[in-house]
């Protein structure tokens, strides 16, 4: 009898997983197992109860009584209710799924929740927690600490608790609690997950250049979705009282934006800082624009403005800087269309800048236009640059058509090229090195097959050329052609390399060449590390295919380097040097490595060593070090001729679910203490299981 009885839960187990699986993935993708002492099911109601097991995804659900009505697709589990997923439990009494809306709640509720950015748990019970389609979360009555100890140092009560992942927690009708005295209650409670330091009652004590010994603490506040923020009171020892606020909102039909007020009200003059944003969408066309005054330690004022729809965006943005006498104002403005099978886009783009009383303005506007006729890519650029600096102005025009197609096996590209520009000097601005003059240049390039075993590239071009720095002018030919081919083996390693060669004539006797070769050989010496040679040659021009007329010329090499490179799972070190043969200078020697083990250890190390002289050397370095279990370092530092200098060092304490955390700044000279509740700034990245 036990044996036919076991054969039917069995049977009916097989047959609730089969229907349950296959209806199951109209809401999701993964099958649901299910298991119990005993499961009934009929077209009303499925109903399982005594040892309930179910299994989803990578979420386990425990319970002594499971009903699903399969209309709804409502599922309710009772009794000694447990939601297990990886690290995070939940238990409680009643927990009541939407499969539908992708939604739950379950009263009574008790649970440890964490995440890879948390520091350890977080312990919370209440009378209820909800979860919805959003995400967010939900508790009623609830109770919560970071603490593991039976007794917890402290705890936190809210009436209701609601926590919008990777954005804000906020809780009203709190108190907070050292063992089982309150220490102050609030009317509501707004932690914004993006600036997790501002916890209200909790001071950061420091001293700075500007300020000199300071204290202050912070105040959020939450009214809705749509209105909150944080207060800031301080007390510096040069600036006196200072008094902050900075509130984020959200305008209905309007769009998100935020202000921002800081004012120091007992100086002889009153000075703020201002900042202002917004963010607007009218129909497709979205606007956004920020303020700032600065009036506290500068005097200066920024703003920009913007819109942006289908196929266009404008931009305008503005700086006075009075405290360094810096103005600057940028416009840009592009504008991307299709006209029948032509793409074609405008781009403008103007700016003005003065720093002591010198004046420079610049406009830089495009016009550019794409399609194709037949197996031909064809395309139409106009450009005109524009550079004025004391009165003195520099412009050129550049007008170029390009075509390219393939050939059988070749791919060959075409360009007409040419510019205007009202004297040769000028065109220094723009960094020219050979210029055309008013008959415009052809130029072809092309790949060419010749064997699977070598890649070849060439171009040829015809123009009537200004070369610079040598002043050579007139009707020329030039030509460039590269080879490249496969890696081959030699002494057990791999070989790569490619030869450049490249010339102009112009006629009727001159001529400039030029010379390129780049050879690499690597080699595995060991397990996890490599060796690799590298020898560089150049002479006279560079190679640009098509792009020949704004290349700067190629620098005279003639080199060795070489490097050493080891690599494991959690450490790199790479030793590099270069022996410049056409100087006869060792290069300095660089190193680079890293080193990591977790996620709390990491070094990092760029170091470079002057072979004359070894007490020359230069270095830039970040540590995180997690010392012991309490103590933690994180610091980065630069060595420059001979000085260290310590350039932010963060020391944090653990004080089991508190966290000490001193700070120095060697940009700002500012050292400043502070404490935080260890694991509550990390609760913006959890969730709750998702069914």
């Amino acid at each position: 009898m036990v044996y036919l009885e076991d054969m039917k839960r069995w049977t009916t187990g097989i047959a609730f997983i089969l229907i349950f699986t296959f209806n199951i993935l109209a809401y999701a993708n993964s099958p649901v197992r299910l298991k119990g002492d005993q499961i009934t099911i009929s077209q009303e109601l499925v109903v399982a109860t005594g040892n309930i097991h179910v299994e989803y995804k990578d979420i386990i659900l425990k319970a002594n009584y499971l009903e699903l009505d399969p209309k709804t697709w409502i599922l309710t589990a009772k009794g000694n209710v447990s939601v297990i997923q990886e690290k995070n439990t939940l238990t409680g009494e009643t927990l009541t799924l939407f499969l539908k809306e992708d939604k739950y709640k379950l009263d009574s509720v008790k649970g440890e929740l964490t995440d890879r950015s948390v520091k350890g748990f977080i312990y919370i019970r209440g009378d209820s927690l909800e979860k919805d389609q959003q995400g967010s979360i939900k508790g009623k009555d609830m109770a919560f600490t970071t603490c593991d100890l039976e007794a917890p140092h402290y705890h936190i009560k809210a009436k209701e608790l609601v926590i919008y992942p990777q954005e804000r927690l906020y809780a009203t009708d709190v108190s907070f609690y050292m063992g089982n005295i309150r220490i102050f209650s609030l009317p509501y409670y707004n932690l914004l997950f993006e600036y997790p330091d501002r916890q209200p009652f909790i001071p950061e004590i420091g001293n700075s250049i500007d300020k000199g010994y300071y204290i202050k603490t912070f105040y959020s506040h939450y009214q809705s979705r749509d209105l909150y923020g944080y207060a800031t009171l301080e007390f510096g020892e040069k600036t006196g009282i200072g008094l902050g606020l900075t509130e984020f909102y959200n305008i209905k039909n309007v769009g998100p934006g935020s202000l921002n007020i800081y004012v120091l009200p007992t100086l002889d003059k009153i000075k703020a800082d201002l900042g202002i944003t917004q963010e607007a969408k009218i129909g497709d066309i979205r606007l956004n624009g920020a303020f700032t005054r600065e009036g506290v330690f500068y005097d200066r004022w920024t703003y920009r403005i913007s819109a942006s729809g289908k196929g266009y965006s404008i931009s305008h943005q503005g700086l006075e800087n009075k405290t360094s006498s810096v103005s600057s104002y940028n416009t840009n403005i592009g504008v991307s269309e299709k006209i029948g099978n032509v793409n074609t886009s405008i781009s403008l783009a103007s700016r003005y800048y003065e720093s002591g009383g010198i004046p420079i303005e610049s406009n830089d506007y495009r016009i550019n236009a794409t399609t194709k006729i037949g197996d031909v890519n064809t395309s139409i650029s106009l450009r005109n640059r524009y550079y004025e600096k004391s009165n003195i102005p520099a412009e050129v025009g550049e007008y170029r058509i390009t075509a390219n197609t393939k050939i059988q096996n070749m791919n060959i590209k075409g360009e007409i090229f040419t510019i205007s520009y009202p004297d040769i000097n000028s065109l220094s601005q723009f960094g020219y090195s050979r210029i055309l003059t008013k008959v415009p240049e052809l130029s072809i390039g092309s790949s060419i097959p010749i064997s699977p075993d070598i890649s070849v590239n060439g171009e040829i071009s015809m123009g009537n050329y200004i070369e610079l720095p040598t002043n050579i002018q007139g009707y020329a030919i030039k030509g460039n052609i590269q080879a490249i081919p496969k890696t081959i083996k030699i002494f057990e390693g791999d070989l790569e390399s490619s030869l450049r060669i490249n010339g102009a004539y112009y006629l009727p006797e001159s001529y400039i060449a030029g010379l390129g070769i780049n050879t690499k050989w690597t080699k595995d010496l060991l397990q996890n590390l490599r060796l690799s040679l590298s020898y560089e040659y150049n002479e006279g021009w560079g190679n640009s295919l098509i792009n020949i007329l704004s290349e700067l010329p190629t620098l005279p090499s003639n080199a060795i380097s070489g490097s050493l490179i080891s690599k494991g799972d959690n450490y790199s070190i790479t030793v590099s040097g270069k022996y410049d043969m056409l100087n006869s200078v060792i290069n300095p020697i660089v190193i680079n490595s890293s080193w990591q083990k977790g996620e709390e250890n990491k070094l990092s190390l760029n170091l470079s060593i002057n072979p004359y002289y070894l007490g020359d050397i230069t270095a830039v370095s970040t540590i995180s070090w997690r010392i012991d279990p309490k103590w933690k370092i994180d610091m980065s530092w630069k060595l420059y001729a001979q000085s260290l200098q310590f350039q932010e060092i963060k020391i944090n304490y653990d004080l089991h679910c508190w966290e000490m955390n001193l700070r120095y700044n060697y940009t700002t000279q500012t050292t400043s203490i502070s404490f935080s509740l260890k694991a509550l700034p990390g609760m913006g990245t959890i969730s709750l299981p998702e069914f």
